[in-house]
């Protein structure tokens, strides 16, 4: 069921954005962009290129490298537009960010074109441009990341056993680090999210926008804090889905195990789930009726996809947990499991973990390393010494509590300790959303990122947040859940928040 909703002050009725016979608030107000024309807005300084979409319009925004520093150097950044399907009626721009860290949102402007109901529902699309950017160091935008050469970083994490205690090891750890200032430059510490949401409003600012909407998806959502929180003023609307809370309780060792064990209890739920759907004898795993077993007998045969991804030594956890996003995806994982240990085929299961790993050569990804670079930004109070005791102590957790998961590799030495050597800032504020009000979508069975992280974010860090509670069996639920998008397009489309704190779909 859905609440009541209320209007923002003057913002409309709140009638069905759907309704043709509606009075459209925004249309009545004359508003684009969050202005009634009457401010002078940005000059557009967008240089537009040839699109690799046809039905885009594609262009480069140039950002400073480092916002401490404006003459450090610029980064180009490549965006792409969706224009508004019903040009008469629309709004403005709508920015948006699918996740990751690392998802293209050019990629995700890209699929607005394969029409409504795959990524975007018919009114966001008639009435918003949606403008989807690749951040700094993904895809199409500068830097190109990476950390040295192919297998590099492998080869020195390949000296190394947690826990860390020999000085060789250490040395290791720091040399793989570096090995990211060394391919990237200054650039390598400068791709956590508060520079992301700085280079948003200068894609603001480029697009000739007084304000624009935002829409961020799983990480996507973390960076709409982080924008509300900096440039509130330059917030029409904002919603976000399948949320993180990026403020964790980290005081205590016990509090950052607790952390990591409740984003995974629901890949280890799903899990359990996943092999016991495998309850016919057509099923690969079947396994006459003991998919669990079969599950924990063969998972020595990972050691291939391991081989088969470039050697990075959680390949087999991630082609484990990747299918579990969206129980369409069950299927290939009995089947991908079944020929890696029947055929010693680990193909199928190597193209889930890829698709985690992207082109990281094996070494540090581009999800660990912005994950990394955001938590030292937040969190500088947590030296080397705690971030190195700490992995020991979350791979004792994982063994302890989520019997599953722990048949598989999901620790090995990493480079996030040791990223005191980058140079990377330190956030001073309070990342709050700046009372700007954001509709949080959260989902009870979201395997990424738990419902409990989006109430946590509404409770305990956003200043103004409102909570929907809707269920969709995958990662994110709009727009797959009609109550939810309804409340979507009142916020976004007529700057109504729903009545209550909470509603439930």
């Amino acid at each position: 069921m859905t609440t009541t909703v209320t209007s923002v002050a003057g913002a409309g009725s709140g009638d069905d954005p759907d309704d043709e016979d509606a009075v459209d608030p925004v249309e009545e107000a004359g508003v684009v962009d969050g202005t009634d024309g009457s401010s002078a807005a940005p000059e557009p300084t967008v240089r537009w290129i040839e699109c690799e979409f046809e039905g885009l319009e594609c262009g480069v925004v140039k950002v400073p490298l480092d916002y401490r520093d404006p003459g450090a150097g610029e980064l180009e950044l490549t965006i792409a537009v969706h224009p508004a399907t019903d040009p008469d009626r629309r709004i403005g721009h709508l920015v948006v960010n699918p996740g990751g860290p690392g998802a293209s949102g050019i990629d995700m402007a890209a699929w607005a074109l394969e029409g409504p109901g795959v990524v975007f529902t018919a009114p966001v699309l008639e009435r918003f441009d949606i403008v989807g950017f690749d951040p700094r160091g993904v895809a199409r935008s500068e830097p190109y990341f990476v950390c040295g050469e192919p297998g590099a970083q492998l080869a020195l994490l390949s000296q190394v056993e947690l826990p860390f205690d020999e000085a060789e090891e250490f040395a290791a750890g720091e040399a793989a680090a570096l090995l990211c200032v060394e391919s990237m430059g200054a650039a390598a510490g400068l791709l956590h999210s508060e520079y992301v949401a700085r280079d948003m409003d200068e894609i603001r600012k480029a697009l000739g926008a007084e304000q624009v909407s935002y829409f961020g998806a799983s990480y996507g959502a973390t960076l709409g804090v982080w924008y509300a929180t900096l440039f509130p003023e330059s917030v029409r609307a904002m919603v976000v889905d399948g949320a993180d809370n990026p403020l964790d309780d980290v005081s205590t060792v016990e509090a950052r195990v607790a952390n990591v064990i409740d984003e995974l209890q629901q890949f280890e739920v799903l899990l359990g789930e996943a092999l016991d759907a495998c309850d016919q004898p057509e099923c690969p795993m079947y396994n006459d009726g003991d998919p669990r077993g079969y599950f924990k007998e063969n998972v020595g045969a990972l050691e291939a996809v391991v081989e088969a991804t470039g050697g990075n030594p959680v390949a087999g956890a991630l082609a484990i947990i990747t299918p579990l996003y969206s129980e369409e995806a069950w299927p290939y994982l009995w089947i991908g499991y079944a020929l890696l240990v029947e055929e010693d085929d680990p193909s199928l299961l190597a193209e889930f973990a890829r698709f985690q790993l992207g082109d990281s050569h094996g070494g540090t990804t581009f999800t660990e390393h912005v994950n990394c670079l955001d938590s030292w930004v937040l969190n500088p109070q947590l030296d080397r010494d705690v971030r190195l005791s700490d992995e020991t102590a979350m791979e004792e957790a994982v063994r302890r509590e989520l019997p599953l998961l722990a048949h598989l590799e999901f620790t090995a030495p990493g480079t996030c300790p040791f990223y005191d050597l980058l140079d990377r800032a330190t956030f001073g504020g309070t990342l709050d959303g700046s009372d700007v009000p954001i509709v949080v979508i959260g989902n009870p069975r979201d395997p990424a990122t738990p419902l409990s992280e989006s109430v946590e974010l509404v409770e305990e860090t956003l200043s103004n947040g409102y909570l929907v509670e809707a269920e969709h069996l995958a990662h994110g639920v709009y727009p797959n859940n009609e109550c939810a998008n309804g409340i979507i397009h009142r916020a976004l489309i007529d700057l109504v928040l729903p009545d209550e704190r909470t509603t439930i779909c």
